[in-house]
């Protein structure tokens, strides 16, 4: 077949040719339009920024997005084939900045045209501060009661402030931070714990949270007077007699409450030692408080007392022993009678 021919079977009903042709054309377009959808969906939303800055707005979590499309295109996308982004790492000072959101496109995203892609937001601004480290004192949270006749006496932080990292106008309205709380109930012996730190401000980030916290349990320890001590002397030398201006003095002790009733001025004596003394006087001499074991002795009244000194008057009876009679002595016998001369 020659060019001419073939050219005579084109051209040939032309009209009814090109009226066909246009409608195919529009069947097709017609085809296409009704599968060509609009669908929204969420996706995720990056902030680029400066390290050295920090924004003390909240970040939204997710931008609204409309895709148009194919219809078994657009719904083959998932969310994390999408993520919105505003770069602000050009940042170089305090401020407020405005910066436009856009699309990056990863997984099936990527491979699907015609996709259009429009944000419900065009742009985002956000204020920036220089980020700043600081040093802040941290406060222990105790809560609870030891057991019966013990309290808390003290407690240790290690260390005793954390570093923070934040916007510095947040960080200079924070003048210390709380540790996690700590219960007493039923402890009667020092004991350490690791505490966190309790922050709640979410433009602050604690740089150590590697806290220790030691508590120290001690008795409850109550200060009694007693009256009426005997004032005791002791030690007076034997050819003495010793007399105390006063009999009696008190005494104030530091005791456990548990012991605070059962004490009483029959355990205890303020002693005057009396062995230096060797010559009748008077004599200002100290006092010293003997309290029983377990008490801390706070003080005593009074520190001194005079004595005085006196030598013992000392008589020996003499008892006198009759004299025994002294024996009789013998009779000589008579001589004999001379006889008469004769």
């Amino acid at each position: 077949m020659t060019a001419r021919n073939l050219f005579k079977i084109i051209t040939r009903n032309w009209a009814a040719k090109l009226f066909c042709f246009a409608i195919a054309v529009v069947v097709v377009l017609f085809n296409r339009m009704s599968k060509i959808e609009d669908r929204s969906m969420n996706v995720p939303f990056k902030l680029y920024t400066n390290t050295e800055y920090i924004t003390t707005q909240d970040i939204p979590r997710t931008i609204k997005v409309t895709l148009r499309g194919n219809k078994d295109d657009i719904y083959s996308i998932i969310t994390s084939d999408l993520t919105a982004y505003a770069d602000f790492s050009n940042v170089s000072e305090n401020g407020n900045y405005v910066r436009p959101i856009k699309i990056e496109r990863s997984g099936s995203a990527l491979y699907i045209t015609p996709l259009e892609i429009h944000t419900t937001i065009s742009q985002i601004s956000f204020v920036f501060e220089r980020k700043t480290i600081k040093r802040i004192p941290l406060e222990p949270v105790v809560t609870g009661t030891p057991a019966e006749g013990f309290e808390l006496s003290g407690t240790l932080l290690s260390p005793n402030a954390v570093t923070v990292e934040g916007p510095e106008s947040v960080l200079d309205s924070i003048s210390s931070f709380k540790t996690t709380s700590v219960d007493l109930d039923g402890h009667s012996d020092n004991f350490s714990v690791k505490v966190g730190v309790e922050n709640s401000n979410k433009f602050v980030h604690v740089l150590n949270s590697d806290v220790s916290l030691s508590l120290s349990i001690a008795k409850i320890m109550v200060v009694r007077t007693v009256q009426n001590v005997t004032i005791l002397l002791a030690r007076c030398a034997d050819h003495l007699t010793a007399v105390p201006n006063v009999q009696a003095g008190s005494i104030k002790l530091e005791v456990n409450s548990k012991r605070a009733d059962t004490i009483s001025a029959s355990s205890m004596k303020l002693v005057a030692e009396l062995d230096n003394i060797q010559e009748p006087g008077t004599y200002v001499l100290p006092l010293k408080p003997a309290v029983p074991k377990g008490m801390n002795m706070v003080g005593f009244s009074p520190e001194t007392v005079e004595v005085t000194f006196t030598a013992k008057n000392i008589t020996q009876e003499s008892q006198e022993t009759p004299a025994e009679p002294a024996p009789a002595a013998p009779a000589e016998p008579a001589a004999p009678a001379e006889k008469p001369a004769q």
